[in-house]
């Protein structure tokens, strides 16, 4: 394609709440460029009959419309009928032994700061989005997650969404002048919006402390319980439930083999991405677009939302998961391959959390 037909190219991306149920998965389209096809790049597999994460292309839907089997490990965990106390116990006595699995609770509780990075892959019917994928965090209340999108003609968008206190933060940046991010949130004021990033940001923060550390951060107030035994084919995991303050709860699933965290389950609103190309440049026609969009907008809803850890190495004597795979739904959605983990990072200090730095 000639090259200055991008010079006109208008590339709009909309970042839209994933519907339950009929948009499980991510979208992408690029005008009329074909759909990117899978290739040998391993992608999430869906674990609803496994306890473990494996390498593999995402399954077509059958021709047949027979439906797929929805159970995950939970809704087949076969639970035990413990009292309160007793569950209570049982998960110190888990938590425990899963820390000195991952390198000792010392050197964990040591964690102040954190960064990973590494290569992602969304894939959704035989269409697919990828990119880099980059997670800051700094103890108690900073979080930040930096997503760096590969799209057409080799431009790239930029997405940094952020938790800095009590507040919230998103920035875009594109290497192409003419490419346009929009936000388009449920109808609602500023304010609203913020507190409900900032919840959604501090839930993220909190989900990745305690299924790489098993420790919350200094200000989440979490009860750990024992949720019994999840029996799989090959194996089974201990089920610790997640509860703490603002709704927050979680499922983390721990190999009973490995002693190491298998899976952590919880609900979330997924945001989808769906970007769009406008050729010609016309403003007006990107409004409309956008306007469009926003009419059509359907208000947010939970997905059932499954993160899958594997591929365990040491980083600083510390085991940690180097790829972790969602699914949405029971639908592979994101396998992200890190590729380099930092603890403590001295280079990591609280500037980096402000907007702009």
């Amino acid at each position: 394609m000639h090259p200055q037909f991008f010079s006109k190219a208008i590339i709009v991306i909309f970042l839209i709440p994933l519907a339950l149920g009929a948009c499980a998965q991510a979208a992408l389209n690029v005008g009329s460029a074909s759909p990117a096809q899978p290739g040998a790049t391993a992608t999430p597999a869906s674990v609803g009959d496994q306890t473990s994460t494996s390498a593999a292309p995402p399954q077509r839907e059958a021709q047949n419309g027979a439906a797929k089997d929805p159970s995950t490990p939970e809704q087949r965990a076969t639970t035990s009928q413990l009292s309160t106390a007793r569950a209570d116990g049982r998960a110190e006595e888990l938590l425990r032994q899963v820390r000195e699995t991952l390198g000792g609770e010392t050197k964990l509780k040591e964690i102040r700061s954190f960064s990973a990075s590494g290569a992602f892959r969304r894939v959704s019917n035989d269409q697919e989005q990828s990119g880099n994928m980059r997670l800051d965090s700094l103890l108690p209340d900073k979080f930040k997650v930096t997503e760096t999108l590969n799209l057409i003609a080799g431009i790239e968008i930029t997405i940094v969404n952020a938790l800095n206190g009590n507040q919230a933060w998103t920035d875009t940046q594109s290497s192409a002048g003419n490419a346009q991010v929009m936000m388009l949130h449920q109808k609602g004021n500023e304010q609203n919006n913020n507190d409900e990033q900032v919840k959604s940001l501090r839930a993220d923060l909190t989900r990745y402390m305690l299924s790489l550390f098993l420790i919350p951060p200094p200000d989440a107030s979490i009860q750990f319980i024992y949720g019994g035994e999840a029996e799989a084919a090959d194996g089974s995991a201990d089920i610790i439930e997640l509860k703490g303050a603002n709704g927050f709860t979680a499922r983390l699933f721990i190999d009973k083999k490995s002693h190491r965290p298998l899976m952590m389950s919880y609900r979330e609103v997924v945001m989808q991405m769906k970007t769009m190309k406008q050729s010609g440049g016309n403003r007006g026609d990107v409004d409309k677009i956008i306007k469009g969009a926003q009419e059509k907008t359907a208000a947010p809803k939970e997905s059932d939302v499954e993160l899958h850890f594997s591929d365990y190495r040491a980083e600083k004597g510390i085991s940690l998961p180097h790829v972790i795979a969602k699914t949405v739904n029971g639908q592979p959605f994101e396998e992200w391959v890190v590729g380099n983990f930092k603890l403590n990072p001295p280079e990591l200090s609280s500037q980096k959390f402000e907007k702009g730095k």
